[in-house]
């Protein structure tokens, strides 16, 4: 977060309120202590979003949204940090600190300005050579590619051209410095000389514009066939950082769509609308980040998954749906045929032929086992019967009532029968050698359990780290004296995050904590908040508890594993894998 001063900050704060904030967009009635109303961030009809005026924090129990005050302008307005405090500093009459006396944020922000308008100024530049005689060949591998002139206006598309200073002469010509040029990422420093060149050449431009509508980076793509890399890309600069923004979501950011879908490319996004299709973003490069995870759930409530049909797109898929699932989001999965991506499929069958693949798309899961029986020689005995281990093994630790469904996958694709497949899943076993006290068949139920156990004990854990220095220091020896650790980032950080304070004596107000707090910290420690008024007794015996129903959690987790584990072996190993189990298990009957 940006580094205002504290003592302006904390004024700020001061004659901020966050009800008359939020009541500008939310109707808000009061009751037991806060104000109540429709979230504003998720679709819903009884009221679950809550206002906490004593603690300057709102939280949603329906989405978990939560936060202070300037996340919550932050997210009403998708703006960035220091956006939603100018306009709360606009709100309360109050002149910004570069207004007044601090120079280095003033300078710091007044370098990050010259280049952004660095980018525009590149942007422009680039737009007017790709319209221009020196673009005829971007045009036409365009045109090729079935994007028209309206689309490469719409989107900003340009070309930059051979040689070695087009863009640093223009910019110079402008008043910018060989330095911004280069941590502005347009032009990269030479170690031979000292000197700097242009960053693109010979290459297809496009502009990756904020969701607030400014140019920050490019992507850029040779139209050679044999040219490598197939694409460049601006790197981490001062104004920009892929693993935060999405490609194309300012052209969601008037709207709020019920759906968004995410490509891999530039060139998916533009074919998608070009077709009438204008609820896609790209992920900037095939590995999806949590940080985009969490903007794409301001945007759309639903979500579709659309990477390459390759297999370094089905194993970036893979990876997205783990990011997605742990944010609280239950993806889909559209399924390209034919190894094709979203662009080439689109420009063969049009809107209604890729409508079609996004009405039949798949669910986490059936993907995830559709996935796995490609690696399998599903024509041989040896290959079906892998396959159906590593199945079973992967439907007998879900939920029981999502193993239905996939019993009749794994038969139809192994040839075993049904009653065969729910054996070796664990659906009505017996019981399992060794096996202590619990039939197999409720290992799933156990595990649900088990993991329910343990966020609720981390969120309890850090509702008592909020109270007081020594509350938060016992429960954190607590934790390392049992060998657990906390596992939800956002609560893991934000407790990191007290600990320091608490080490640096700091006496803290919530509100001006909470301000600067990243968004993941602050929605845990508002969910915090919402959770301490719940607490009742002895805060130590509390802490203890929490810390046993962790460990307990991590026992049964280690415990099914183990279990699951030992159904994919034979002779010794499997006598080894489930005597390891039933020293798990000694373990769990302790504790109980």
């Amino acid at each position: 977060m940006a580094a205002f001063p504290e003592e302006w900050l904390n004024e700020l704060l001061s004659k901020t309120d966050i009800v008359r904030v939020v009541g500008d967009y939310v109707s808000l009635t009061p009751k037991g202590g806060r104000f109540w109303g429709c979230c504003p961030f998720h679709n819903e009809k009884t009221p679950s979003f809550s206002v906490t005026p004593e603690k300057q924090m709102y939280y949603c129990f329906g989405c978990h949204a939560g936060g202070g005050v300037i996340h919550f302008v932050m997210e009403a307005e998708r703006v960035s940090y220091v956006e939603a405090v100018k306009l709360l500093a606009q709100r309360a009459g109050m002149e910004l600190p570069d207004e007044v006396n601090d120079a280095r944020l003033r300078a710091e922000r007044a370098y990050k300005e010259r280049l952004y308008n660095a980018c525009k100024e590149a942007a422009i530049f680039y737009n007017k050579k790709l319209l221009s005689a020196e673009g005829k060949a971007a045009q036409e591998y365009l045109k090729r590619r079935g994007i028209g002139g309206k689309m490469a206006v719409r989107f900003g598309l340009g070309y930059a051209p051979e040689g070695w200073h087009n863009l640093m002469d223009y910019l110079e010509q402008k008043g910018y410095s060989r330095k911004e040029m280069v941590d502005a990422g347009l032009a990269i420093a030479s170690k031979k000389d000292g000197g700097a060149y242009d960053a693109y050449r010979g290459r297809l431009i496009y502009p990756i514009i904020s969701a607030t509508g400014r140019v920050m980076a490019f992507g850029a793509r040779t139209m050679k066939k044999d040219d490598e890399p197939k694409y460049i890309n601006t790197g981490d600069t001062p104004i920009y950082n892929k693993r935060y923004n999405l490609y194309a979501l300012n052209m969601q950011r008037a709207k709020r769509v019920s759906e968004l879908i995410m490509v891999e490319g530039y060139m998916d996004v533009i074919s998608l609308f070009a077709a009438g299709i204008e609820n896609a973003v790209a992920s900037l490069g095939t590995a999806m980040t949590q940080q985009q995870a969490r903007l794409i759930k301001r945007y759309a409530d639903k979500m579709y998954l659309c990477y390459d049909g390759d297999s370094a797109g089905q194993a970036a898929t893979l990876r997205g749906l783990d990011i997605l699932s742990a944010e609280g989001i239950d993806p889909k999965v559209i399924v390209i045929p034919g190894n094709m991506d979203p662009d080439d499929y689109v420009r063969k069958f049009g809107k209604n032929g890729f409508l079609e693949l996004r009405d039949s798309a798949l669910d986490a899961n059936t993907f995830r086992l559709t996935n796995l029986a490609g690696k399998y020689d599903l024509k041989t005995p040896d290959g079906r019967e892998e396959f159906a281990k590593k199945a079973c093994a992967f439907v007998g630790s879900l939920q029981p009532v999502e193993r239905e469904r996939h019993i009749a996958f794994i038969s139809k694709r192994t040839g075993l029968s049904e009653a065969v497949v729910k054996a070796q899943c664990g659906l009505f076993a017996a019981g399992i050698e060794n096996m202590p006290a619990k039939s197999r068949n409720t290992m799933g139920k156990a595990r649900k359990e088990a993991e329910d156990e343990w966020d609720s004990a981390e969120l309890t854990i850090l509702s008592l780290m909020l109270m007081d220095a020594d509350t938060a220091t016992y429960t954190a020896a607590a934790m390392m004296e049992s060998g657990v650790e906390l596992q939800n980032e956002a609560i893991k950080s934000a407790a990191e995050e007290l600990l320091i304070k608490y080490a640096g004596g700091e006496n803290m107000s919530t509100a001006v904590m909470i301000s600067e707090l990243e968004p993941m910290q602050a929605e845990a420690i508002s969910a915090a908040e919402a959770q301490a008024e719940k607490i009742k007794g002895d805060v130590r015996q509390i802490a203890d508890d929490c810390v046993k129903r962790m460990l307990k959690a991590k026992l049964s987790a280690e415990l099914e594993d183990e279990f699951a584990k030992a159904s994919g072996l034979e002779g010794e190993e499997r006598k080894q894998s489930l005597n390891k189990a039933n020293e798990i298990a000694k373990k769990l009957k302790l504790l109980r």
